[in-house]
């Protein structure tokens, strides 16, 4: 591990500086936390929201004595700053983020304030991937006894722009704040898998998969890059961008020397020479392969960090899945109806259909500039009837036809659910896993799930009564 910068070799990049802050939600409020008592010469903080959406971060940075420019999409707010720190909200695309860009203006993400702000002062484990990072975090937060942040929890700044920042900090990093995280170095940097998502944000692939590949790019000797090497996409960005420090391979197979995998039902560590039973599959959560794979994960990250085998151990099975993810709402006369509302990509949604033999499957919202296509060959035997919602309805009903399976458009969760609960039979799960975004009828995923378990509360109605 490297030795700890001192504090003024961290705060020399800033000193003196014109800083823009870009968004003020709550990644924004904390950069401009982070920001204090670190000599900028001064801070313009821009939003294209009005006040009514802002008030509390507006209010901190009139606090501060910032420039505040609310409902401002003008880059021309950003002359004379040197270096912006932005909100990851923000797409490249945006005028703002364009504009700075633009003008070369060097860009920071959130996190990456946050690290040279710690200044050394803490192990940072980052955890990244286009599904799972949540679970993974979490996992290994809990083997670990530490905090998490970052893309949840509280933003990175209020973690580690601290006098005495923890030892050890579990950080999930979306491609959105790994893409300005020039310095940002992660001992532990963990790449789950990859999958097209985000190409309304990334203009192409190769950024998007160049933004995950950051989680990596600053280490050094004596860090670790652990990778779940069963996932195409995974060994693809780990074999364009490779890995400056030791990689630790982890697989639902035997694992291989310096890995984690699993052999029967055991989760097993070959990071040391003689192979260790980290976890019995059986006493983990749950047995479905893309949580075991994530528990794989997050346990070799654990290890490479400095956890002992029995931390890792009570963090794994005493861990319970959080809301959303898979979460079983109800059983209504032998049908199972289940929230999956975090499947907002088509690699997440195929994780849960696999994961199912008979469904009724609610599906669609934002798309992202995603393509469904992948998804087809998982349909015939599996799906029964593809009821589709929100404005990518249309692109679900199509996928339905290539498929060879019955569709009907719903448009809405309080239409999809009756209509899904009629044309379900005992044995069959109403599966809600839309491969979408919630943003085109809710606030966040969370809201869509809490919709839908609302929606099956109200089915009171018996089997085969319900209408649409």
């Amino acid at each position: 591990m490297r030795a700890p910068l001192a504090p003024e070799a961290a705060l020399a990049a800033l000193h003196g500086r014109r800083v823009g802050v870009l968004g003020l939600g709550t990644s924004g409020a904390a950069i401009l936390r982070a920001l204090e008592g670190t000599g900028v010469a001064d801070v313009v903080a821009v939003d294209t929201r009005e006040e009514a959406a802002v008030a509390p971060g507006a209010a901190l940075a009139r606090r501060q004595g910032a420039q505040v420019r609310l409902g401002c999409a003008d880059a021309e707010v950003l002359a004379g700053c040197d270096l912006v720190v932005t909100s990851p909200g923000l797409p490249l695309s945006h005028p703002l983020l364009a504009g700075a860009l633009a003008r070369g203006l060097e860009v920071w993400s959130e996190p990456e304030l946050a690290w040279r702000r710690a200044a050394g002062r803490t192990t940072l484990v980052a955890i990244t991937g286009t599904n799972g990072k949540t679970t993974t975090t979490e996992l290994a937060a809990a083997c670990l006894a530490a905090p998490a942040g970052g893309n949840l929890g509280p933003p990175l700044c209020d973690l580690l722009a601290v006098p005495d920042p923890p030892p050890v900090v579990v950080a999930e990093l979306s491609s959105f704040q790994l893409r300005f995280s020039a310095a940002l170095r992660a001992e532990v940097g963990v790449l789950l898998n990859l999958a097209p998502d985000h190409l309304d944000w990334h203009p192409d692939l190769e950024d998007y998969a160049a933004s995950k590949a950051r989680v990596w790019a600053n280490q050094r000797e004596g860090d670790a890059a652990v990778v779940f090497v069963d996932d195409a996409g995974a060994r693809a960005v780990r074999d364009a961008h490779p890995p400056p420090a030791r990689q630790v391979p982890v697989t639902l197979g035997a694992p291989p020397e310096g890995g984690v995998g699993v052999v029967e039902d055991a989760l097993v560590s070959r990071l040391a020479p003689t192979p260790a039973t980290i976890a019995r599959v059986s006493d983990l959560p749950s047995a479905e392969p893309a949580f075991v794979a994530d528990a794989a994960c997050a346990a070799a990250a654990a290890l490479v960090a400095g956890a002992d085998a029995e931390g890792v151990a009570r963090g794994l099975t005493g861990f319970r899945p959080g809301p959303h993810r898979l979460e079983e709402v109800a059983v209504r006369h032998g049908v199972r109806y289940v929230d999956d509302s975090k499947a907002t990509n088509p690699h997440a949604a195929a994780s849960a259909l696999v994961a199912h033999d008979s469904v009724v499957w609610i599906a669609g919202g934002l798309l992202k500039g995603l393509a469904l296509d992948d998804l087809a060959a998982l349909l015939p035997g599996r799906v029964r009837l593809v009821v589709a919602i929100g404005v990518g309805a249309e692109a679900v009903e199509a996928l339905a036809r290539r498929a060879g399976v019955p569709a009907v458009r719903a448009d809405t969760l309080d239409r999809a659910v009756p209509l899904a609960a009629r044309h379900a039979e005992p044995g069959d799960t109403v599966l809600l896993s839309p491969a979408a975004a919630s943003f085109d009828q809710f606030a966040s995923y969370a809201a869509r799930g809490l919709a839908f378990r609302a929606a099956v509360e109200r089915l009171d109605a018996p089997m085969g009564e319900a209408s649409p």
